[in-house]
């Protein structure tokens, strides 16, 4: 037993500070989790590129992949992951891509990443998200996308 703060706690485990924490960690746990979660219905499609051989990366990557979760009943981009891409230039991705059916969203965030993002990685920022475009519709072409609602 121990004497803290005027309480007395048997090692720690009864003490309120130990719930207050211990909830804390379930909650962020959740929340961490529920951001991970896919949604049943959508699925995933990938896009990737070379980086150019004057990014240090690309001795021990080699290459950039984009991935967008897409509804395929309305083919709205509902969430975006990118590999390499800097925060800001990962949120311009993802400003233009979310919400946006996938042509439109795809086109809108090459005009962003044309005239906002200078890096010597925009080419192949650029060249994932057209091979990921590319992935999308020969899925639809080889009718693997299913559009349902329960």
């Amino acid at each position: 037993m121990d004497r803290r703060n005027g309480k007395i706690v048997d090692f720690g485990i009864e003490s309120s500070e130990f719930r207050v924490k211990k909830s804390d960690d379930v909650l962020a746990k959740k929340t961490k989790a529920a951001e991970h979660n896919l949604r049943p219905e959508t699925i995933i499609v990938a896009g990737s590129a070379r980086l150019p051989e004057e990014v240090t990366a690309k001795h021990v990557f080699g290459c950039i992949t984009i991935e967008l979760e897409i509804d395929p009943f309305d083919s709205t981009i509902v969430d975006i992951s990118c590999t390499l891409v800097p925060s800001l230039g990962g949120k311009i991705l993802h400003n233009a891509l979310v919400g946006n059916k996938v042509e439109e969203g795809i086109e809108k965030a090459i005009i962003q990443l044309d005239g906002r993002f200078f890096s010597v990685t925009r080419r192949a920022v650029i060249a994932a998200l057209e091979d990921a475009y590319r992935w999308y519709k020969k899925s639809l072409e080889e009718k693997r996308v299913i559009a349902y609602r329960e």
